[in-house]
């Protein structure tokens, strides 16, 4: 009997011990609530500000507006082309309803000129530059391609064995470094007057990978058959999100005159060994446009149409255009850029058009993002640059990061209320 009741009076003491635990964490429950809201409301803002705070090339409007009369909004545009032989051979004019070339180039500058003289009060008496670059604002476009890039070998320095790699070519025109800031390892960057489109800067992973060092200034290596000098090594974004988006590739940037000129169009036999200088442009279409070869001492290509002919090389296609435009009215240089390309129609857009400058702001991510599928499935139809895919996927970051966010502030809110009920029980006692 003593057994029995021992063991009764055991297990009830269990059952109220176990009762009390309970009660003491159903009454720290808001405090638990409150806790976990305020780890997910921190955790969602400060990704936030760190992810956006990486993405300087987003933010170089600010560098524009510092002591500046206006404001100024980033813009890019970008286009398609077609790939005669694949990855390796450069994007070809298709057609103004879906890419741009270098006469487009020119009337999307005249627009935009004239615009931004009515925002600078220098209506009628500005215009262009006399080489037809902008003034007062600044623009620079590029396509790109992979290619193979070979260190030149020199018994007189320390690149006596010639290396080959596989690289991503960034052909460049205008004021490149104004939208996409780098960390010079060594030298500088493709002037944006050039007059040598046989210069070349490679970024820190090429460099590396070639010599071991970033002090290469003046080597030379060779691309589409010919010797480029190197003038620069820089080193690009190396966060967990740029990185997925390859800025770990091996990557050079040249000149677009000298793809223009240089650049095969048709992919390479591997059975054959093309002669320095051969592009195999034999089966490439006729040119209806401006004549893509410049003069091999020019950095910068005319701008000026041609008259084309069927023994010219095509006209290349420009895949981004990017400019910074001076902004009087919030959001005007939207549709200024909008109305400045050719053909384009908003309620069925044939070119990506994007404001950089305020992306990534809560409501710019949340579109980017919804309805989820919507976006991603339209851009599918374009190639983008690194820069463009980094952008993309911290877009979409920054979407999760919000919605954290905003669960975080609803259990914060859920917690302060349980809290205060929990409070006004206790004072009616």
């Amino acid at each position: 009997m003593a057994l029995s009741k021992s063991a009764k009076r055991y297990i009830k003491d269990k059952l109220y011990l176990q009762k009390r635990r309970i009660r003491k964490i159903v009454m720290a429950a808001p405090f638990w609530v409150l806790i976990i809201g305020v780890t997910l409301t921190s955790l969602g803002i400060g990704r936030y500000a760190y992810l956006t705070d990486k993405r300087q090339d987003q933010n170089m409007a600010s560098y524009w507006e510092y002591d500046a009369q206006y404001n100024y909004r980033h813009m890019s545009v970008y286009a398609r082309g077609a790939r005669p032989g694949g990855e390796t051979t450069p994007p070809v004019y298709i057609n103004t309803a879906t890419s741009l070339k270098r006469a487009d180039i020119v009337a999307i500058r005249t627009a935009l000129q004239g615009i931004a003289d009515t925002s600078l009060g220098q209506s009628g008496k500005g215009g262009l530059s006399q080489d037809g670059r902008p003034r007062g604002w600044e623009d620079c476009y590029s396509s790109f391609l992979t290619g193979t890039i070979e260190s030149v070998a020199d018994t007189e320095s320390v690149t006596q064995f010639s290396f080959t790699s596989t690289c991503d070519i960034i052909a460049i025109d205008g004021n490149y470094p104004a939208f996409h800031p780098f960390r010079y390892m060594s030298g500088g960057f493709l002037p944006e007057v050039g007059y040598d489109n046989r210069q070349i800067v490679l970024n820190d992973v090429l460099a590396w990978k070639f010599y071991k060092s970033y002090d290469i200034i003046g080597y030379t290596v060779k691309l589409w058959g010919e010797n480029f000098t190197v003038i620069g090594v820089v080193g690009e974004p190396n966060d967990g999100i740029a990185r997925s988006a390859g800025t770990e590739q091996p990557r050079a940037y040249v000149y677009f005159s000298a793809m223009e000129e240089l650049a095969p169009l048709e992919a390479a036999d591997p059975s054959s060994n093309p002669a320095p200088g051969s592009n195999g442009s034999s089966s490439a279409p006729a040119s209806s446009g401006v004549s893509a070869a410049a003069p091999a001492g020019s950095g910068a290509a005319d701008l000026s149409a041609g008259t084309g002919s069927a023994t010219q090389r095509p006209d290349m296609a420009i895949l981004c255009y990017e400019a910074m435009l001076p902004e009087a009215v919030r959001n005007v240089a939207k549709n200024d850029m909008s109305s400045a390309v050719t053909n384009y129609n908003p309620s069925d857009p044939n070119f990506y058009i994007i404001s950089n400058t305020g992306r990534f702001s809560l409501l710019d991510s949340w579109r980017f993002m919804w309805p989820i599928g919507k976006t991603q499935s339209r851009l599918a139809a374009y190639e983008f640059p690194y820069w463009e895919k980094t952008a993309q996927l911290t877009s979409e970051h920054l979407f999760a990061d919000e919605v954290i966010t905003v669960a975080g502030i609803v259990t914060l809110i859920s917690g302060t209320l349980m809290a205060a009920l929990r409070y006004r029980k206790s004072s009616r006692k």
